[in-house]
């Protein structure tokens, strides 16, 4: 029976790539040659630049984030299959000369890799002014040729964030301040078992 991959791609990997027709023809195209990691990971720390706050542009950003985009249970496709934690810190100047810092912790769920660059997502602890459980989302690329090219994207920065969905994320906007950078560790996408099915659909976007 054919099962149809549409939605899932649309929802949950991006919308780009559509992968339909017979479950044996979706499993005989996925990569079968060994893979360095059987999960993908980002971690470390930096202090980036945020172009549209010239004023204050310094934003801190620290990864500790594992796992894939999906996982199978059986034969359904879940979509989330990480771990982890993105923390941020965005220093605020006040009047005495002092600087607040205000800190947020998001709980991972999500992780993409494709070489140095990672899309993470998960929901937050009720940060920067967004209840619990809001979702959000994370880009990073750890540049080849050093840390100090290293960028961060976030979803609540240059970005319409009114409707952040899992696996979504802006490109890599922020350029790298000081701290010690970051390290992406690619995994392929988790192979389809033959007659697999979709994963649910989710849930519509309301946020106007």
């Amino acid at each position: 029976m054919a099962v149809s991959f549409a939605k899932v791609t649309a929802a949950g990997i991006g919308g780009v790539v559509l992968l339909t027709g017979t479950a044996s023809q979706v499993a005989s195209a996925s990569p079968r040659g060994p893979v360095a990691h059987a999960e993908g990971h980002v971690t470390g720390d930096a202090w980036v630049r945020y172009p549209l706050d010239p004023q204050n542009p310094l934003r801190r950003f620290i990864f500790d984030a594992h796992g894939n985009a999906f996982r199978f249970v059986g034969k359904k496709m879940v979509m989330g299959a990480a771990r982890g934690t993105v923390r941020f810190d965005h220093p605020v100047p006040q009047p005495d000369g002092t600087v607040q810092h205000y800190w947020g912790t998001v709980r991972v769920d999500y992780l993409m890799t494709a070489g140095p660059v990672a899309v993470v997502s998960g929901t937050s602890e009720g940060v920067i002014g967004e209840a619990d459980g809001t979702r959000m989302a994370f880009s990073v690329y750890a540049d080849p040729r050093g840390h100090r090219y290293d960028r961060v994207g976030f979803s609540w920065g240059a970005v319409d964030g009114r409707c952040v969905r899992m696996g979504l994320a802006p490109a890599p906007f922020t350029a790298y301040a000081s701290g010690r950078g970051y390290r992406v560790e690619h995994a392929e996408l988790p192979a389809i078992p033959e007659g697999a099915e979709p994963p649910v659909d989710p849930p519509a976007c309301t946020r106007n």
